[in-house]
């Protein structure tokens, strides 16, 4: 999460596996650890952002988006804490406004 506020241009690094990224942060979600849940739940909030700007970000978000909001969903639905709902909802919020499109399809 700090990596990507101080330095978004990382996910343009030819090395990074973005997709693997992506995918580490939605298992995280299902995690039974309130903060690490909670830090999962950040890290969307500022990934989601970003993909218009940052293609490799954008491309994965296309084509991986649905399990994210079915994790959050389920997160919602009763798999996580109840004092998680807010941070959830701010993923919600962030799929809304940044992935629209996509997210009317998922």
């Amino acid at each position: 999460l700090q990596a990507l506020k101080r330095k978004p241009d990382l996910f343009l690094c030819s090395n990074l596996d973005v997709k693997a990224v992506f995918q580490c942060g939605v298992l995280s979600l299902k995690f039974p650890e309130a903060p690490t849940v909670k830090a999962s739940c950040g890290f969307f909030t500022e990934l989601l952002p970003r993909c218009g700007e940052i293609a490799p970000v954008g491309q994965v978000v296309h084509e991986n988006g649905k399990v994210l909001l079915q994790a959050v969903l389920e997160g919602i639905g009763g798999q996580a804490s109840r004092s998680l709902m807010d941070h959830f909802a701010e993923i919600l919020f962030a799929l809304n406004k940044h992935c629209f499109s996509y997210l009317s399809i998922w």
